[in-house]
């Protein structure tokens, strides 16, 4: 009789505190980036993502950090590869027109074509496919591959601003607004959100990375100079030592617009840290890395969140900074009192239980 009067008192406790826990909660995100492939590869984290959103859906936003779409985004209707992308995105949105919590993708350079010359036709394709899907609010940003900053409203103390840094990086065609023809203009429109809200949180959403300590900000593991073929297929362990130390080598003498050592990317990594050094409680959050990492640098929080549906080798990070390259996702907790609870979760693949891999609190500036 003891015993089940011990249990229900624990379970009433358990319930108090994570009900008043609950609605000390202003607002939660959900990080994810990476995420556009095949369901199998993807579900388990992309599961217990929603999990987590239900029982907060009300007061909940899921972010696709870019890379929506393997290999090359979404192609026209009848061409070639359309319906293996229909079947990714199909996957997801099946799943996210159930929940009251307001989903936005923004683009990667996969959604761009890969970099390559129909990258503006696929964005247009994969921002009507979605919107079509999510009906009655924009859930594509930015708008029609145009680079204009847009600017979501989640409460009065708390705004999202999504950037396509693709925009900047890619060699062909891009669309365009009245009032953002050129990177400058980016940075102005940008500057003013910024400054529009320099009472609020922020949180800035971007594909690539603006520090980085995975394989696109030039860091390397001894594996992928000795079975380069892995960086291929994970099972394939050849040994080519020297062949295996040509590929990183090659990434940093013939540099690709993709890694932060290229001339274009170290330019918009520049510019949009100059603009960040004039603001206070901005977190910037991207994918692009197949991995996780929570950076603290020169007074700004940079999160990679990359590893929805991939993983690959991060540079171990110590306190306060954190990496792993386990599958995941970020979730941001904005509580009443100011307080921001920064928490990183995998999944265990056979069990499907998740994993806490970090947690920090974050005292706004004021």
């Amino acid at each position: 009789m003891m015993k089940k009067i011990v249990v229900v008192i624990f379970f009433l406790v358990s319930s108090f505190l994570t009900n008043a826990q609950s609605d000390s909660v202003a607002h939660t995100i959900f990080l994810l980036g990476d995420a556009g492939v095949a369901e199998e590869k993807v579900s388990v984290v992309f599961d217990e993502l929603l999990k987590q959103v239900k029982p907060i859906e009300n007061k909940s936003t899921i972010v696709f950090l870019g890379d929506n779409i393997y290999p090359n985004g979404m192609p026209s209707k009848n061409e070639k590869d359309r319906e293996h992308a229909e079947a990714i995105l199909q996957y997801q949105l099946n799943q996210l027109i159930k929940t009251k919590a307001k989903t936005y993708y923004i683009p990667g350079n996969h959604d761009w074509d890969d970099g390559n010359e129909n990258g503006l036709e696929y964005i247009k394709n994969q921002e009507q496919f979605i919107e079509n899907t999510l009906k009655n609010y924009n859930a594509f940003i930015p708008d029609s591959g145009n680079g204009e900053p847009a600017e979501i409203i989640i409460n009065n103390s708390l705004v999202l601003i999504a950037i396509d840094t693709q925009w900047w990086l890619h060699p062909y065609q891009k669309g365009k607004s009245d009032s953002n023809k050129t990177a400058a203009d980016v940075i102005k429109k940008l500057n003013f959100l910024l400054a529009k809200n320099k009472d609020k949180k922020i949180v800035v959403l971007g594909h690539h990375p603006l520090i980085s300590k995975g394989k696109h900000g030039g860091f390397f593991n001894i594996r992928n100079h000795i079975f380069p073929l892995t960086n291929i297929a994970k099972w394939a362990y050849l040994p080519l030592p020297i062949v295996g130390s040509l590929y990183p080598a090659y990434k940093s003498i013939f540099k690709n617009p993709q890694d932060a050592n290229h001339k274009k990317y170290k330019e918009m990594i520049a510019e949009l840290q100059t603009v960040f050094e004039r603001h206070q409680n901005i977190i910037y959050a991207s994918g692009h890395d197949h991995n996780l990492q929570y950076i603290y640098q020169n007074n700004m929080h940079y999160i990679v969140s990359g590893s929805a549906g991939k993983e690959e080798y991060v540079k171990k990070l110590k306190e306060p900074n954190f990496s792993s390259k386990q599958q995941g996702f970020f979730k941001l907790s904005y509580l009443k009192n100011g307080l921001i609870i920064v928490e990183v979760y995998s999944v265990k693949t056979q069990q499907k239980s998740a994993i806490l891999l970090f947690k920090k609190v974050i005292k706004s500036k004021k």
